[in-house]
């Protein structure tokens, strides 16, 4: 462990080869960022903090030639995650050079080591055993290592990796606060993913691709949502048409008779955009995430940070394609 002044600190360091998807992973830990990155030249650097823990992140630049700047950085790092793409089977050899280089120059600091199988979402990806014996792991014993399987388009892993960093450096893991209440048939889950926030305080819905001008209802989700809210919904919607001729959103979504996927209590169609459905395990995922992104455990997050986070990077809406439904719609 470091010390910079009288703040204590972690140096974490992300490496391996090029398009591995290391920046990607990162912008999601500390920007709610899950847009396509342009390769990372050299060295940058990124925190977050828990607790009163700073964790200082350099993502090192996979090509080759940027490669030689992680060697003065090992001595200092109090974990690495070595980032393989999973797809990648033509430049394996590779790397299994780098993997070994650095195990070489950090092998007097026991530095733990997480092998991130990347983009596991991909078809044809590596077995995990595979990479495990490719890269010799059995025969290293002066370190903890492990080897997670992860996708920034599925989710898979993200929270797992942020444990295993807490785990390894400060000894423990955050808990995290999902917001819902269980009744009979449904769970109740908050806050709905679907609905967008304009600068000017107006509110659309984004399900199954529609671009919907929102009248947001307050029920007090936190004291109390039952059934009688869901049996008030139709006649508030139809109330609502006469007369400011827009629908509502009550910012819950539902799961009913605990099936896989959130539904929205108005319309009772399941939540999605662009042709993906938002899953339980999706929604939590993200809001664990996001949740990770606003350091703000237990309290408001950042609604668009969700959004972003719950679905893939090329299912985001951009600011021109908003602009665009606002005119088509109005």
């Amino acid at each position: 462990m470091s010390l910079v002044g009288k703040e204590k600190s972690q140096v974490i360091l992300f490496c391996g080869l090029s398009n591995a998807g290391k920046t990607t992973i990162l912008n999601i830990f500390t920007k709610g960022d899950v847009y396509k990155t342009a390769p990372t030249l050299g060295i940058s650097l990124s925190t977050f903090k828990v607790k009163d823990m700073n964790f200082r992140i350099f993502d090192l630049g996979g090509q080759e030639k940027f490669r030689e700047e992680i060697i003065p950085l090992l001595p200092f790092a109090d974990a690495i995650v070595f980032v393989i793409d999973g797809a990648d089977v033509k430049r394996f050899k590779e790397v299994q050079n780098e993997f070994q280089r650095i195990l070489k120059n950090s092998k007097k600091k026991l530095t733990p080591i997480c092998v991130l199988r990347h983009k596991s979402d991909l078809k044809k990806v590596m077995k995990t055993n595979v990479i495990i014996s490719k890269l010799g792991l059995k025969r290293v014993i002066n370190r903890h290592w492990k080897v997670i399987s992860s996708s920034a388009v599925t989710l898979e892993g993200l929270k797992e990796l942020y444990d295993w960093i807490l785990e390894e450096t400060i000894g423990e893991t955050y808990k995290f606060e999902i917001p819902r209440k269980k009744e009979d048939r449904y769970t109740f889950h908050y806050p709905c993913p679907m609905l967008k926030e304009m600068p000017d305080g107006a509110t659309f819905c984004l399900n199954q691709n529609e671009f919907i001008e929102t009248q947001r209802l307050i029920f007090g989700f936190h004291e109390e949502v039952n059934q009688m809210v869901l049996k008030a919904i139709p006649e508030l919607q139809k109330e609502s048409f006469e007369t400011v001729g827009i629908d509502i959103c009550p910012d819950f979504c539902i799961v009913i008779n605990n099936e896989k996927y959130l539904r929205c209590p108005v319309t009772k169609k399941i939540i999605e955009t662009r042709g993906i459905k938002c899953s339980v395990k999706r929604y939590e995922d993200a809001l664990i995430l996001s949740q990770i992104y606003g350091r703000k455990i237990g309290t408001d997050i950042c609604r668009e940070c969700l959004y972003k986070i719950i679905l893939a990077p090329e299912t985001i809406l951009n600011e021109e394609e908003v602009k665009r439904l606002q005119k088509t719609f109005k």
